[in-house]
């Protein structure tokens, strides 16, 4: 699947996310996205992920809020430094899950 940039593929019960996630392309993303997590998506890795901002951010809270609803823990692998930064700044770095590649 490709959103404008983010190019997303479906490995088992995980996301890889590659390309970009911005305020450009980040509420098609979130949708598109919204729906895999409803399918019952656990993991998002963000290994390849490039551009990233204060929407993406958002977008991962969001994802991660709406998978708590759905009773599941949404992780997260491979958050770039840029995200994890951008997240403690905010205040809100305690409330992504992150697994070790290991882990994962």
């Amino acid at each position: 699947m490709s959103v404008a940039g983010l190019e997303v593929s479906v490995d088992g019960d995980a996301l890889r996310l590659s390309g970009r996630l911005d305020f450009a392309n980040a509420a098609a993303a979130y949708r598109a996205i919204s729906t895999r997590l409803v399918a019952g998506i656990v993991r998002i890795d963000l290994s390849a992920l490039g551009q990233a901002d204060s929407a993406t951010l958002a977008c991962l809270l969001a994802w991660r809020a709406q998978s708590e609803r759905a009773g599941r823990m949404l992780a997260l692998s491979a958050l770039p430094e840029s995200l994890h930064a951008l997240a403690q700044v905010s205040g809100v770095d305690g409330l992504l899950q992150e697994v070790t590649p290991a882990a994962a």
